[in-house]
């Protein structure tokens, strides 16, 4: 499996657990590297995340192969990680659980791709046009926009979801998975997915390489 260790640094207080707000700082620093410097266009990848020492300011992206969770499907590559999160048992409920405790550091699993968005002013007009439909229709419409997003969850089920609109700077969201509603809309649903795949992970039911 290919590694790839990123720098950080400048980690905010956000959430009031240092763990959760490296990971953002971390998650700020790799949109930064693997998505704006590589530039547009580019393939959907997903990484397992790991943070072997928290105080170093490094995090380590383990790349997983496209053919492990696309394999040949010409789907949507968000559609296609979904079914298989999806397919993974739900996260039993567990005391929250300290990175630092974890074998190898495994913090999480993040997925970066690109997908059309709408100005703020239009996203919840056509947020419910694409849900009558059945579909995402972004991209039928006049003023969309080009976003790249890194959509992330923590071996907690807490989510990360870095957007940056073409021409724009990052815009970084976290939740709580206590939250009763903690899914975030622009994500594509991926938290929940993802939440049961980084939970298969952690027990050793999925292997990533």
């Amino acid at each position: 499996m290919e590694r790839r260790k990123v720098l950080f640094t400048a980690v905010e207080a956000l959430t009031g657990d240092g763990e959760r707000d490296a990971l953002a700082a971390a998650l700020l620093a790799v949109e930064a590297r693997e998505g704006e410097r590589r530039g547009w266009d580019r393939e959907p990848t997903l990484w397992a995340l790991h943070l072997p020492a928290m105080d170093v300011g490094v995090i380590e992206l383990r790349v997983v192969p496209s053919r492990r969770w696309r394999g040949s499907e010409d789907r949507n590559p968000a559609d296609v990680l979904a079914g298989w999160g999806l397919r993974q048992p739900a996260p039993d409920s567990a005391p929250a659980r300290r990175v630092a405790d974890a074998p190898d550091g495994f913090a999480g699993i993040a997925f970066m791709y690109e997908a059309w968005s709408v100005p703020d002013a239009a996203l919840d007009e056509a947020m419910e046009q694409s849900r009558a439909a059945g579909e995402r229709l972004f991209h039928e419409r006049d003023d969309r926009i080009e976003v790249r997003q890194i959509v992330a969850v923590d071996i907690n089920g807490n989510g990360y979801l870095v957007v940056r609109r073409r021409g724009a700077g990052p815009v970084l969201t976290v939740t709580d998975a206590l939250e009763p509603h903690h899914r975030i809309e622009l994500s594509g649903d991926l938290i929940d997915p993802l939440h049961r795949l980084v939970d298969a992970v952690r027990v050793g039911a999925v292997h990533l390489g």
